[in-house]
């Protein structure tokens, strides 16, 4: 096989035009002409190759580590949570107090941290007694909210729902606060409305702004309580005694405020027409009559929109079915509804009959609070029935 390297060549360039040229073995120290311009070099030996160099360090030659400056571990980040669960166990073990027990009911409550190793008892007192110098043994505390994922519901649903409980949510502070809220607001807005309506000639005009911001701040009201109104349905059809997951002040959440401003509409709608049909009776009995009517058909609008969670979806089957299978929920909402709007409407009468201004103040308030414990009794109500109705029919997997 012939030799292909070129080992046997040396190269050499011309000292005048640096032409590359190469030379043998056996022309190594002639001198050698120029193709190019005809000088005369002298040919010399290619330069020895160097050993390639050594990448890899002998054993005991690489870096060593100085045991006298190794770095602290870096430390496992725990979740505030898993700290707190540890605190609360760690404390509970200190002071005697048993852990505490899953909740059977719920299924949302988690699983209570890891109790450290207890240290053992000495010999000259039984394990189960305790220190001379330590405070009696505490009773096992109830499940903080905070050891809860989601907010706690109510164990077991009471007898009459939309009797028993149902102050509970309209007296807490959240729920308080909105009301007051709302009913300043209300109170402002019938100044205004009823400044641009009792307004007379020429005065008008200039009270057309009242009007005008009257319709703008009830707008704003109705962005802000129908949000509001919805979280107290769903959230008591839940089975909770307060507001979890309050909306927003000002959320402008159109979807929720869909829900109520739709109900409402629709269940006036047969409220109108029984006006019309009903030309023969006074005024006030029709008027009566009317709310009647919009009383009895609300609750079914609202509870079907929740149900199917659409705005537009005022049937629903289950709630249909719902009014033949649990007559007495219903009867019973309905009797206790009718008994708040008798007792507010009462009140509202003896208000109106006083020849005081001031006398009128409480009225917005009034409303404000019989809206939210209606819509607190409705809520209880679709709990109700929940527990009732049987569970919806699932879709048959294909």
């Amino acid at each position: 096989m012939a030799d292909i390297s070129n080992d046997h060549l040396h190269p050499l360039h011309c000292e005048v035009c640096q032409t590359l040229m190469y030379a043998t073995d056996d022309q190594v120290g002639t001198q050698l002409k120029c193709p190019d311009c005809g000088h005369l070099n002298l040919a010399r030996p290619r330069p020895a190759k160097r050993p390639p160099p050594r990448v890899m360090v002998d054993d005991g030659d690489e870096y060593q580590l100085d045991e006298t400056h190794v770095p602290p571990p870096t430390p496992v980040l725990t979740s505030i949570e898993s700290r707190e669960a540890e605190g609360r166990a760690a404390a509970r073990a200190r002071m005697g107090v048993r852990a505490l027990e899953p909740d059977p009911f719920d299924d949302d409550v988690e699983e209570p941290a890891a109790q450290p190793a207890a240290k053992p008892a000495s010999r000259s007192r039984p394990a189960n007694a305790p220190a001379a110098n330590s405070p009696a043994p505490r009773p096992a505390a109830a499940p903080s909210q905070s050891a809860r994922k989601k907010p706690q519901r109510s164990r077991h649903r009471p007898a009459v729902p939309v009797v028993q409980g149902v102050f509970s949510m309209i007296f807490s502070a959240e729920v308080m606060v909105r009301w007051v809220a709302l009913s300043l607001t209300l109170t402002g807005l019938l100044f205004l409305l009823a400044s641009a309506v009792n307004a007379m000639g020429t005065q008008a005009l200039y009270l057309l702004p009242f009007y005008a911001g009257g319709c703008i701040v009830a707008g704003f009201w109705m962005i802000s309580a129908a949000p509001l109104f919805v979280a107290i349905i769903t959230e008591s059809s839940g089975g909770a005694d307060e507001l979890h997951d309050p909306p927003g002040w000002m959320a402008l959440d159109y979807a929720e405020t869909g829900f109520i401003i739709i109900a409402t509409m629709l269940s006036a709608l047969p409220g109108w027409l029984a006006t019309k049909a009903a030309v023969g009776i006074p005024d006030e009995q029709r008027f009566a009559l009317a709310a009647a009517i919009w009383l009895i058909v609300f609750p079914f609008i609202v509870l079907s929109a929740l149900e199917q969670g659409s705005m537009f979806a005022i049937f629903s089957p289950r709630i249909a079915a719902s009014v033949v299978r649990c007559f007495i929920p219903w009867a019973t909402f309905y009797i206790v509804s009718a008994l708040a709007v008798a007792a507010a409407g009462g009140v509202t009468y003896f208000l109106l009959s006083q020849a005081n201004l001031l006398a009128l103040f409480p009225i917005p308030w009034l409303a404000v609070a019989l809206v939210l414990l209606y819509m607190r009794l409705i809520g209880r109500l679709g709990w109700w029935i929940a527990d009732a109705m049987p569970p919806p029919a699932e879709a048959p997997k294909e």
